[in-house]
């Protein structure tokens, strides 16, 4: 019994330490916006790389589309999602990372959300003599709204 405390002890302290911290992170929304909402990242013609502090600023397009020079990150780290007013007002608005029944019970039918976050990998096609046809860079796709409407 000692040794399987030893072991989770062991194992629980490898887990933390192989798991990786990235930049945090803004995302700036127009105020107002609802929809859904694709940040993809590598983008020769991207916005350019921007920071508050040590965080990193998505700020999104009334189209709801954010290309940028930023490379995807893997790892955890802290997102914040804002509305932004034509003043510069910020709105925070809270995640759903996971939608399930109980979490769905205590959604205020009245307040915006960001939730169904979906993270698509980098895509490449290859024809049958090796070379690359197609390429989708790797990128966010998640909404912005009430998800009980």
């Amino acid at each position: 019994m000692r040794n399987d405390k030893y072991l989770a002890i062991f194992l629980s302290l490898f887990f933390f330490a192989s798991c990786t911290q990235t930049e945090n992170t803004l995302t700036l929304i127009p105020e107002g916006y609802t929809g859904t909402i694709k940040i993809w990242f590598n983008q020769n013609n991207g916005t350019e790389k921007k920071y508050e502090g040590e965080k990193r600023v998505y700020e999104i397009q009334k189209n709801g589309i954010l290309k940028t020079k930023f490379s995807s990150q893997s790892g955890y780290h802290f997102p914040e999602y804002y509305y932004v007013s034509q003043n510069g007002k910020r709105t925070k608005i809270q995640p759903i990372l996971n939608l399930d029944k109980n979490v769905l019970d205590t959604i205020d039918k009245n307040k915006v959300y960001a939730y169904h976050f979906m993270f698509p990998g980098e895509v490449v096609k290859i024809d049958s003599l090796g070379n690359v046809t197609d390429k989708k860079e790797s990128g966010i796709i998640f909404n912005v709204g009430n998800p009980l409407n």
